[in-house]
């Protein structure tokens, strides 16, 4: 299986050792394990994320399972698109014992630094089944143009 990878640019050094570190402790104890020496009563919940360049268009896929979408705030500013909102839970409230916890909540923010210049007129957002899917032209003045050589006389 093919899989391009994207470094997200709008990471700082402290953000992507901070990610490794957690990918790290859940590989060496388990997701369960690395999971709960997280959690500590922290509300981070951190939706991953898909950057996919086409020809015309970049298109950017978010992972918001249980985020609704008038939750979810997507702006795009000086070349760089930026996805915030919450993610409520709830344990039901007649559950007496709670044996695990493991989904995380609370406010989100993610940016993407997009490295050409885009048409933020015919940006389109669309979510279904949690997932939100951002497509994002290329304006057309930046796209690559063939130039076609004729033949001289």
């Amino acid at each position: 299986m093919n899989q391009a990878s994207y470094k997200d640019r709008s990471l700082t050094p402290l953000e992507e050792f901070s990610t490794d570190w957690e990918r790290m402790i859940d590989s060496l104890l388990g997701r369960t394990v690395g999971s709960v020496l997280r959690a500590s009563g922290s509300d981070k919940f951190t939706p991953h994320l898909d950057v996919v360049e086409t020809a015309k268009d970049f298109v950017v896929s978010v992972d918001l399972p249980g985020v609704k979408p008038e939750d979810v705030k997507v702006e795009m500013e000086d070349g760089k698109l930026s996805i915030s909102g919450k993610r409520e839970h709830t344990v039901e409230e007649n559950t007496k014992n709670v044996h695990r916890v493991e989904r995380t909540k609370g406010s989100f923010y993610r940016m993407v630094t997009l490295p050409r210049d885009i048409d933020t007129e015919k940006i389109d957002a669309k979510y279904d089944q949690g997932v939100l899917r951002i497509s994002l032209p290329k304006s057309v003045e930046k796209q690559p143009r063939k130039i076609d050589i004729r033949k001289g006389s």
